[in-house]
């Protein structure tokens, strides 16, 4: 075999592997919490949070395709209540549409609606969201948007309904 083949094998097989390593996936799993809400009266310990109920880690095991973050908000989204622990952070056709990280700084994009039957249901839904995004060491700042406008301004409007 000539060193002309010999060259053009190597590169060809240099290719392959780059070509191979580019589209492998990169998917990790990791332990994360998923912030659940006791409610008031609970014998479960965790963070007290409005109308005496208590914000407690629940531990889940993701699959992170692309960041934590966005791993930890799906479960969240995707996480039932059970018998003590209930998921506020639920509605129609409700939906992470994008989570970035960068410099500390963590986005958080969603789409649809909360169900909001209380007002204690606002300040549920907030801590759940914000402590299931913030867990990382690495994020120092949440910011959260649903239908192109804050959290804070939706929760808002909601709590207008309520007075």
């Amino acid at each position: 075999m000539n060193k002309g083949k010999i060259f053009l094998c190597l590169i060809l097989i240099g290719i392959s592997f780059f070509i191979w390593n580019c589209s492998s996936n990169k998917s990790k799993e990791i332990s994360v919490n998923v912030y659940m809400v006791a409610l008031q009266g609970t014998k479960l310990h965790g963070k007290l949070i409005g109308c005496n109920d208590i914000l407690v880690p629940s531990v889940r095991t993701v699959l992170v395709e692309g960041n934590e973050v966005e791993a930890s908000m799906n479960e969240l989204l995707s996480a039932k209540d059970t018998e003590e622990l209930k998921n506020f952070v639920k509605g129609p056709a409700l939906l992470l549409y994008q989570a970035t990280t960068a410099n500390g700084v963590a986005d958080v994009y969603l789409k649809g609606d909360f169900n909001i039957s209380t007002i204690c249901d606002i300040q549920r839904i907030k801590e759940q969201l914000y402590e299931t995004a913030k867990q990382f060491s690495e994020i120092k700042r949440v910011n959260i948007f649903i239908n192109d406008q804050t959290l804070e301004s939706y929760l808002s409007l909601a709590e207008q309904g309520f007075k």
